[in-house]
């Protein structure tokens, strides 16, 4: 909702403690008003249920009411997460909102310690910062994560462009600041936009400074936007964590810790004498936060900073790797490639306008009715094993990721086999992103030494407690990892056989050998009752004379059929405890009377009813 306000605003500048080792400055720094609040003009204010009241300037008002930046409105901030979490139907726009409110808010602590933006410049420095932050997320499709990250069949978003056509990315920021008249901002918005992309890896985002396409100053605009520790993160934990009704955060004090200083690294470069490339030290001003003061590690600054890490790993492993919300995930990306949409068609649509759209599709049907897939196979990374001698199971797993056409090849290959029913997908196969890293880790701190440093690289010696601390959790991140085998509802009683064919059809095409997880198992065995059902039907099928002395093909027939029937007894667990029927089926007398009245009524229709012999007893 927009409040117009009769008086002019102006960003409070906020008090913070003075940083050790502070950039030096002229002792009368250039006074900064923020663009928002400059020329005379009446800002506006929009209420955020994260931040409270978030001031925009009249030019940043133009951008918002652009039909591309309103476009957001659409794109959840958690895709399919409210199929678990009701409440987390939140959107980009807002996300994008928050970002701003809190890298202004960063920019103000850095102002108020004479860190940044304080020199000639500062007011347009500031302007580009909020626009950036603003515009960091044009490029997302609805569901954009789920079909950039999670088993991509889009680009990313924030991919720039590089030669050829110009990116995604590229076009909606370029059509929304045209078309606000704020053009003067695509420049320097898309150099902070790349230096985002690009903020990996030190060497690649370094390569761009030192080839003058992103200006130094630009780079700690975009640690601030969006690197490590940044405005991106604060607003994302603050805002999943309370629309999942999940009852955590951190405390707004790390804020004060954030200073701006030289971030050392060799480089390549060349003699002056003769010329011949020759390694140096170069450095780089990046945004660092100051874990040190008058020589010592603030306790409360790095507690703060494991905070954040520890929230950013309980988000990912509550909400971002919800079994169910893979299981969601899956069956929309099949549906995506089925439907052969490509990221030109994704953009036209909000989340619920695809979803609507395309409601007569299969998957897109079964989402929409929340009959969601479920798992029969469960893995974790040390439950993965690589059968190839020339690749790695890193290499191995990052190929299955990637292709659809390999794990199409399996989910096929299984139903076949076990002649699960023609012309639908029964299975699905989930395979996240192999290399799951903590890259909150990665943040530029200012140690003891006065260095700057990840926080990752230090060292037992320098600190024995935040080293543990940190290689616990940054071990404890990859194990988020899970390979998954989904299938639909009705067929989870023939799981057993599913993991059996999975286990060899994995091996066979993608060379990798998968392990599942035992607890998983346990669970699958003891609390799920069309599992146990089927793998009792399984047992006493294998015993039956009449079944054993079958062919191979009609063996499947057989049990095909048996298992189809039993499905259609076992109640639906999607409606919380099963119903009288299944929960006598529970009883392991009432189950085994039932699985073998299932199979000696199959068996007799093979033989004949005047056949009773070498039936199960």
């Amino acid at each position: 909702m927009f409040v117009d306000r009769t008086q002019k605003a102006e960003y409070p500048r906020r008090d913070g403690p003075k940083m050790s080792q502070p950039r030096k400055h002229p002792p009368k720094p250039a006074k900064v008003t923020n663009s928002s609040s400059s020329g005379g003009s009446m800002n506006k204010i929009i209420r955020d249920s994260v931040h409270g009241d978030i001031e925009l300037s009249p030019e940043e008002m133009r951008l918002i009411h652009t039909a591309g930046f309103q476009r957001l409105h659409g794109c959840r901030q958690l895709g399919l997460t409210h199929l678990v979490y009701p409440g987390a139907k939140h959107a980009r726009f807002e996300h994008v909102l928050g970002v701003m409110r809190m890298a202004d808010e960063i920019a103000g602590r850095l102002t108020k310690n004479g860190e940044f933006f304080v020199e000639k410049g500062a007011e347009d420095l500031r302007r580009t910062l909020r626009f950036a932050a603003l515009l960091h997320d044009m490029g997302h499709v609805p569901f954009g994560h789920t079909f950039e990250d999670e088993m991509p069949v889009i680009p990313k978003h924030d991919k720039p462009s590089s030669g050829g056509d110009p990116s995604r990315m590229d076009l909606e920021v370029s059509r929304v600041l045209t078309e606000s008249n704020n053009a003067d901002q695509l420049g320097p918005v898309m150099q902070v936009l790349r230096a985002i992309d690009a903020s990996k890896d030190d060497q690649k985002l370094y390569d761009l400074v030192d080839a003058g396409e992103v200006a130094q100053d630009y780079l700690v605009l975009a640690d601030i936007i969006g690197n490590t520790i940044c405005a991106d993160l604060f607003d994302y934990i603050k805002r999943d964590y309370m629309m999942t009704g999940i009852r955590a955060t951190y405390d707004d004090r790390i804020l004060n810790y954030f200073g701006v200083d030289s971030h050392v690294v060799p480089r390549q470069g060349k003699n002056q004498k003769s010329g011949k490339p020759e390694p140096v030290e170069k450095s780089y001003e990046r945004a660092v936060i100051r874990l040190v003061r008058h020589g010592r590690v603030r306790n409360d600054a790095l507690a703060d900073l494991l905070d954040l890490l520890k929230l950013r790993y309980n988000l990912s492993d509550k909400v971002l790797f919800h079994p169910q919300k893979c299981a969601a995930d899956a069956m929309l990306i099949k549906a995506v490639v089925n439907l052969k949409l490509t990221e030109q068609d994704l953009l036209r649509y909000s989340d619920d306008g695809l979803l609507d759209t395309y409601r007569d599709d299969p998957m897109i049907r079964m989402i929409r009715e929340r009959d969601t897939f479920r798992p029969v196979f469960s893995c974790g990374w040390d439950g993965v094993h690589s059968y190839d001698d020339e690749n790695t199971k890193q290499e191995l797993a990052e190929r299955l990721h990637k292709s659809p056409e390999l794990r199409t090849t399996i989910e096929k290959e299984i139903e076949d086999r076990l002649r699960l029913p023609k012309g639908e997908d029964s299975l699905l196969l989930f395979c996240p992103r192999p290399k799951m890293t903590l890259k909150l880790v990665r943040a530029l701190v200012q140690w003891r030494d006065g260095t700057i440093r990840r926080l990752n690289e230090i060292g037992e010696d320098d600190d024995p407690w935040t080293y543990k601390q940190v290689r616990l959790l940054e071990d404890m991140y990859p194990q988020l990892w899970r390979l998954y085998l989904f299938v639909r509802p009705g067929l989870r009683g023939q799981g057993h056989r599913i993991q059996q064919e999975f286990v060899d059809v994995l091996k066979k095409e993608a060379g990798i050998r998968a392990t599942c997880d035992p607890a998983f198992q346990f669970y699958l065995e003891k609390r799920c009752t069309d599992y146990q059902l089927g793998l009792l039907l399984d047992r006493e099928l294998s015993k039956a004379p009449k079944y054993i002395s079958l062919p191979v093909e009609e063996k499947v027939t057989v049990s095909s059929d048996c298992h189809q029937k039993l499905s259609g007894i076992v109640g639906d667990d999607r409606f919380g405890q099963p119903e009288g029927k299944t929960l006598e089926l529970r009883d392991e007398e009432a189950g085994l009377r039932l699985v073998r009245s299932i199979i000696n009524e199959r068996l007799g229709e093979q033989q004949g009813p005047e056949a009773q012999g070498g039936l199960v007893q």
